[in-house]
């Protein structure tokens, strides 16, 4: 199978979450379809790491959006914005080619910050 640009996007991420921040492999689930958490929901979070401290898959510790470089950021806020309905996680990551976006819950909205901190 032919990686794509948005494909190489996200596995640079999945080895940056492995690697750098210590998520344990079996934490993290690609292609989550949100259908897992409502039937009729369509579409797809291309990363979720489970949150260790919660059992529910609406509160993940982390959700990552992945796209080639040819996206705008503000259309990917808007697909994320979309995806916050259902999912409340601790940190989000807007991944746009090697141009990596984080943010991390405060209160009932999120905000800028500078880094993920380390998995544990």
């Amino acid at each position: 199978m032919a990686e794509t640009p948005e494909e190489l996007v996200r596995q640079s991420l999945l080895n940056w979450l492995i690697e750098t921040l210590k998520v344990p492999e079996y934490m993290i689930k690609t292609e989550f379809a949100l259908s897992n958490l409502s039937p009729k929901e369509k579409g797809r979070l291309d990363i979720v790491v489970a949150n260790p401290k919660s059992t529910d898959l609406k509160e993940p510790w982390l959700v990552a959006e992945c796209k080639a470089g040819k996206t705008n950021l503000q259309s990917l806020e808007v697909q994320v914005n979309k995806y916050l309905k259902m999912v409340k996680p601790l940190y989000i990551i807007l991944a746009i080619g090697n141009e990596w976006h984080f943010l991390a819950k405060t209160g009932n909205t999120y905000a800028a910050i500078a880094k993920i901190p380390e998995f544990n």
